[in-house]
């Protein structure tokens, strides 16, 4: 079967700290099999279409360009037409709903079968933007910058995504075969699904560093208290200011505890380059004395952040929506115990008191608690762990993952025939 993808993430050999990382771990694998060619075309830093190769996977990036009615237009829509119809595909797996490939072939520019996965709904994100956070947070969130580029203000930037979904609606409305991560994004997805739309489960990869990492054993509390928390982004909706006021709770029993941040922060931006959300967080570090208490090392590469998993006596999930959330099955597999937010996917990925501890997405004072326990109780962090990572394990096994994938590209083709 030649495959093709359309996706938000340029596929590389090298190690990588950035979002889509489940795109890299299923593309390494499925560029194993000798029943698959894999073809990959997303967007990039190119001013015309170009060739760039990823192993033996061929791979194009597009420029990036103003669309109109959601699409590119003129020579780069042609160019785009022109090399999928040169690259003749069995398949088009189409990567999600957040770009505008969906928008092909609900408009009828591309005829071959379509797989339509979700990864995220952002009209989802944009129902809990602020997550949870009270007028005062807000409006601290809002520096000169961004009234000056409003576009890139925390306001403008919810507006933008509560109106990307129409354009969702109308992807997910045109296409027949739609695969999601969770059960979650299936009842989400299921008002704007036409009538007889087949949904099918994925199953999704951890990079081989989660995998090959030593299982989680529980660190000393000599030196402190080490936590730690995964955000792609500096966004509300991720929970981050829910974590520093649990955190400032965990400092009066540790005043040691530490919190490690993984994700871009902007740490290389300076005064006014920084959003007015980063710098609602520093002022809170501050107010809340944890300036010794939080480290911001940046985005962290597979490898990194299997270490850091490996030295933390409990890691934090606090995002207010998840589809899948692969930071948690990772951490699972590794069998660090976590700390979750309830909400989106997350409960199906976990169970409470089994294999994890659960809380209310704005509940900082349930989350401390909870983190209390975890590195008081060496038996219950313990349990936790073993009961995770057993789980995990069974539902990531590349190879039956990536078995998977193979039987869903036939049921499409199947199904089209």
């Amino acid at each position: 079967m030649k495959i093709l993808w359309l996706s938000n993430c340029e596929l590389t050999t090298q190690p990588t700290a950035t979002t889509g990382s489940w795109l890299q771990a299923m593309s390494a694998a499925l560029a194993e099999r000798d029943d698959v060619e894999l073809c990959n075309i997303t967007i990039g830093r190119v001013k015309a279409i170009t060739r760039c190769d990823c192993g033996n996977i061929k791979q194009w990036l597009i420029p990036k360009g103003h669309l109109k009615n959601g699409l590119p237009h003129g020579e780069k829509l042609n160019g785009l037409l022109n090399l999928i119809e040169e690259i003749a595909p069995d398949l088009v797996h189409i990567w999600g709903v957040e770009l505008f490939w969906g928008l092909l072939t609900a408009r009828g520019y591309i005829k071959c079968p379509t797989l339509l996965e979700i990864q995220g709904l952002r009209s989802k994100c944009a129902d809990v933007w602020y997550g949870g956070m009270s007028l005062s947070e807000v409006i601290d969130s809002i520096n000169p910058r961004e009234v000056l580029l409003f576009k890139r203000g925390i306001v403008r930037r919810q507006l933008r995504e509560r109106r990307k979904g129409k354009q969702e609606r109308e992807i997910i409305a045109a296409h027949r075969h739609i695969s999601v991560p969770s059960d979650w994004v299936k009842a989400c997805i299921a008002p704007h699904c036409a009538e007889g739309t087949a949904v099918v489960q994925s199953h999704l990869p951890v990079r081989r560093a989660f995998l090959e990492a030593a299982e989680w054993d529980k660190p000393s509390t000599k030196n402190g208290v080490e936590l730690l928390t995964i955000s792609s982004a500096p966004i509300p909706y991720k929970g981050i200011h829910v974590v520093l006021k649990a955190l400032s709770l965990l400092k009066q029993r540790w005043p040691n505890v530490r919190l490690t941040i993984a994700g871009d922060y902007e740490q290389h931006r300076k005064g006014l380059k920084k959003s007015g959300y980063v710098r609602h967080l520093l002022k809170q570090i501050k107010r809340l004395g944890l300036e010794q208490n939080v480290v911001l090392p940046g985005a962290l590469s597979a490898e990194q952040l299997a270490e850091r998993m490996q030295q933390s006596h409990a890691m934090i999930h606090s995002s207010f929506v998840e589809s899948y959330s692969l930071a948690l099955a990772e951490s699972m597999v590794v069998g660090v115990p976590n700390v979750v937010a309830w909400s989106g996917a997350m409960p199906e990925l976990s169970t409470d008191n089994r294999d994890a501890l659960f809380y209310s997405p704005t509940d900082y004072c349930k989350c401390a608690w909870l983190v209390g326990r975890l590195v008081e109780d060496a038996d219950l962090a313990q349990r936790l762990s073993s009961e995770a990572r057993s789980r995990a394990l069974m539902r990531n096994a590349t190879a039956a993952v990536v078995d998977h994938q193979v039987d869903t590209y036939r049921w499409v083709l199947e199904g089209n025939r």
